[in-house]
């Protein structure tokens, strides 16, 4: 496939019907196209002077302003049988053959080109007859062009920029780490037509990027019962709606300070705190209020707030009444788009899923990753998070945002000429932080999607959030593939949205069917075994007491389903530059010199299956976790790779000693829990999961609560945790990570208690299925008849993808697409990236290897480079200016061609 690429135009064949009128005369000229439209071209430049004109420029009859210029030459299709001689005149001579009865003709002029092409347009035999043509195009293509404000870059004058946009190495385009490719969107949709609403402190609607997106936009405080949605206060954390408002709305294109992500879209400031110095929110008949206000102009609400503490809370009556009504009523019965941030509370072990804001299957829950791709150290755990967007790490940089004006908010430096203006701004160590601003960021991609499609519910919206998301941290050991083929994690959910991927999505999408609620329940009591996790040591000579070793978990993987029995292998500090090797082995390692992370990852690399890390003798800093027997948490081991348990000391010791005299001892990590097994026989294509729990556990934070779906995939509904209160006394826990599975089958929800001490019982459970009900007699998360009108046969699975385009056949039959053709057609696309950067870019499949040739004789291309294929989309950046900063004319034709093995 060619690619033609040229500066300043570019040259494209194009099938448009025309009419014309032509000369000082009005002569009405007809050329054969597909589809008819009258041009007009003004007298004067129907004029030749000595020499006949080769371009004629013409401009729409129906009023339009674009113009287009017809050549001197005729492009001529015949019928096959039809013999060339017959049709033309001595007008013509024959410059090109280009297929057996396709030519192009020389005329002496544009005129005679564009009389000789209606003299032939209804000759027998012609299918095709017109003027070369040259059209005005976008250098755009399917990439929009960078935004000419200053700190859309990633470095400008010192500031760090809006990476969260755009994540590249400036030099050649590489891609940097996670971003929401929102250049990759802008050519369908910037938010035209789409108000957001900020329900927060308010917004500062005189900021020069934000003005003329708040101007008459239904502004509210719910405090006053005013349209000012002025902040009460000019401190710091009053600034925080508009950093908000920011990201989300920011005027692109005017040539100061940033860019939202949906920059056409309107932001109304909703003022939802009450006039006091204490962050109180208004009273719950006020935000019941909120939650349905101006709900057919509003489209997307943003709620960067959570609830405080770890006790679990619920939504009052009020606020369920609001929430409810604005996604079954709001947009003529489509639904408000609520947007909400999973919780800035991950190092006090607390969980989205404890906090019934975020936790809601009605609203989207937001974690924040970091500029490496990895979730930050601040964001909330759960199964309800849906997906993530980048945001700041602790101690680094925050995003570049709208500042309440001057040094009355955030910023509070004051800046000398010309960067004055960069007092109302945040950035720096000064800039946004938390999963409070990567929410907004989703909701300004939520905007891009309704913009291109303003029929989409709320529930099309998660799906295609869903199926548009991607990971950047492959080190992730919590990202697994749900039964539908979907990488989802507790972290992450289902990644960061690809905003171009999500809204090519969004403008074909079929809305999704209405769906039913499947239930099930199971009555107690149960009890739950107490202190539960247990590291077993069995096999010849072994003594009794190694039967069962108390030990706590760390924070990565979990031992959910029993270990498999290994040979531990004593590394000692775990510190040696050479490990043995630890295939089918588990390695025990003493803690201390390095930090437990390390110990974990470097146990793995040798092939480990788990690890042991017993305490060391005494610690005597302060505040740290002591030695000895002491049980202690094993900090910033989040994301390692495998299971890993800390043991006292005494138990490390008589370990060591063992396993230097007994080689037939196996060490296994096994957790006891009490199994609720729900039998489910209607098939639905699941979307959000609940469990509902009731306990007389005296404790909460010891018991870990995980559900097994049919197709094996587990969501932790909650962990270990510091939270001292009873419970769940009543609770329902929801999951997204079962989006797209089949019901049907058995699900198991597994209660286990991690701590000693406190012992309880599960009075009752009960699971909700939402989902759209299938037939589906194989099982295999498929409905037959789609199975059948689309495949003629029931033998393929959900995960299978027949027409290989990278979409398996359970996101086909979401998307409502053909399994049998592929989605995108291959056609590269090549835009301008910056003033010295092409981007040429084409759909790809991961494991894909795509080669591309390129040059100035379509006849004779040279091999450029060998790039690896990445879903949906692969690109390469190639340079436009040579050395001496003029047009690189040595690659105007480009051909991409997958390595087939």
């Amino acid at each position: 496939m060619h690619h033609r690429y040229s500066l300043p135009a570019i040259l494209l064949a194009l099938c448009l019907p025309i009419g014309m009128t032509f000369g000082q005369e009005a002569e009405h000229l007809r050329f054969r196209l597909p589809q008819g439209k009258a041009f007009r071209i003004e007298p004067d430049l129907a004029k030749g002077a000595t020499e006949p004109a080769r371009w004629l420029q013409a401009q729409s009859a129906d009023g339009a302003t674009n113009t287009l210029e017809f050549g001197d030459r005729v492009v001529l299709e015949l019928d096959p049988g039809t013999r060339l001689n017959t049709v033309i005149g001595p007008a013509l001579r024959l410059s090109r053959q280009v297929t057996s009865n396709v030519f192009i003709l020389q005329a002496r002029g544009a005129a005679a080109a564009a009389r000789e092409a209606h003299r032939m347009a209804d000759l027998p035999g012609v299918t095709a007859s017109y003027p070369v043509m040259r059209q005005e195009v976008s250098l755009d293509g399917l990439y929009a062009a960078r935004p000419n404000d200053p700190h859309f870059t990633p470095s400008f004058a010192g500031v760090v920029g809006q990476w969260y946009l755009e994540n590249r190495d400036q030099t050649n385009g590489t891609r940097l780490g996670p971003d929401l490719n929102v250049r990759a969107a802008w050519p369908i949709s910037r938010g035209e037509g789409i108000t957001i609403a900020i329900g927060d402190t308010g917004v500062e609607v005189m900021h020069r990027d934000l003005t003329n997106r708040a101007f008459g936009a239904p502004h509210h405080n719910f405090s006053t019962d005013s349209a000012n949605p002025a902040p009460f206060m000019t401190s710091s954390p009053w600034a925080h709606g508009t950093e908000c408002a920011g990201l989300v709305s920011a005027e692109g294109g005017n040539a100061f300070g940033m860019t939202g992500v949906a920059p056409q879209s309107s932001v109304a400031g909703w003022v939802i705190f009450a006039n006091t110095s204490n962050q109180r929110l208004v009273g719950d008949d006020k935000l019941m209020e909120m939650f349905t206000f101006a709900t057919n102009t509003v489209s997307v609400q943003n709620h960067s707030w959570t609830h405080t503490g770890l006790r679990q809370l619920g939504l009052t009556t009020l606020e369920n009444i609001g929430i409810e009504n604005a996604v079954r009523s709001g947009r003529d019965g489509r639904g408000v788009v609520m947007v909400r941030p999973a919780g800035n509370d991950r190092q006090q072990l607390a969980s989205a899923n404890d906090d019934a804001y975020c936790s809601d299957p009605r609203v989207i829950t937001v974690a924040a990753v970091g500029r490496n791709g990895r979730t930050t150290d601040y964001s909330e755990r759960g199964s309800c998070i849906l997906v993530a967007a980048p945001s700041g790490d602790t101690g680094g940089s925050g995003l570049f945002s709208t500042d309440l004006l001057g040094t009355t908010g955030a910023m509070f430096v004051g800046f000398l000429p010309p960067f004055v203006y960069l007092s109302d701004f945040v950035f720096n160590s000064l800039g946004f932080n938390g999963t409070s601003a990567a929410a907004p960021q989703v909701a300004g991609v939520v905007a891009l999607m309704l913009s291109a499609n303003t029929n989409l519910t709320y529930r099309d919206v998660q799906q295609i959030l869903a199926l548009s998301s991607r990971h950047f941290d492959r080190a992730d050991s919590d990202s697994k593939r749900n039964g539908a083929g979907l990488l989802v994690s507790h972290n992450d959910g289902f990644g960061v949205p690809d905003a171009g991927r999500a809204v090519k999505l969004a403008r074909n999408w079929v809305r999704r069917p209405e769906p039913v609620t499947v239930t099930a329940s199971v009555a107690g009591p149960r009890p739950i075994p107490d202190d539960g996790l247990r590291l077993s040591v069995s096999g010849p000579g072994v003594p009794a007491g190694f039967a069962s070793i108390r030990c706590v978990s760390s924070g990565g993987p979990h031992a959910d389903s029993a270990t498999p029995l290994a040979r531990l292998v004593d590394l000692g500090l775990g510190t040696n530059v050479v490990l043995p090797d630890l295939r089918g082995k588990a390695a025990l390692v003493e803690r201390g010199t390095n930090n437990f992370d390390e110990k974990i990852i470097r146990a793995a690399q040798a092939g480990a299956e788990f690890v042991v890390i017993y305490n060391f003798a005494t610690n005597t800093t302060p505040g740290a976790c002591p030695g000895g027997n002491q049980l202690c948490l094993m900090g910033n081991t989040d994301f390692t790779p495998i299971p890993a348990v800390f043991i006292g000391r005494d138990d490390g010791l008589a370990l060591k000693a063992l396993m230097a005299t007994n080689t037939a001892a196996r060490a296994q990590l096994a957790l006891a829990s009490v199994a609720i097994r729900f039998p489910v026989e209607t098939t639905v294509i699941c979307e959000h999961v609940g469990v509902r729990l009731q306990t007389d556990h005296p404790l909460r934070g010891d018991l870990r609560i995980t559900l097994v779906s049919p197709s094996g995939t587990r969501s932790v509904l909650q962990q270990f945790n510091s939270d001292v209160s009873p419970g769940p006394v009543d609770w329902t826990y929801w999951t997204t990570h079962h989006f797209f599975e089949p019901s049907a089958g058995e699900w198991r929800l597994e209660v286990s208690d991690e701590s000693p001490g406190a012992a309880g019982n599960v009075l009752s459970a009960g699971l909700t299925i939402l989902g759209v009900p299938i037939l589906d007699q194989d099982g295999d998360g498929l409905d037959d008849f789609w199975e059948m009108a689309l495949l003629g046969t029931l033998e393929f699975g959900a995960r299978d993808d027949l027409d290989d385009d990278g979409y398996n056949n359970a996101f086909e039959q979401a998307m409502g697409t053909d399994p049998l053709l592929p989605n995108e057609v291959f056609r590269p696309d090549l835009s301008l990236w910056d003033s010295k950067l092409a981007r040429l870019s084409w759909p790809a499949v991961d494991g894909r290897t795509y080669e591309v040739f390129a040059g100035p004789d379509p006849a004779r291309l040279t091999l450029m480079a060998t790039v690896p294929g990445m879903f949906p989309e692969t690109e390469w950046f190639t340079t436009l200016l040579n050395s001496t900063n003029q047009l690189n004319t040595n690659n105007q034709f480009f051909r991409i061609r997958e390595v087939r093995p």
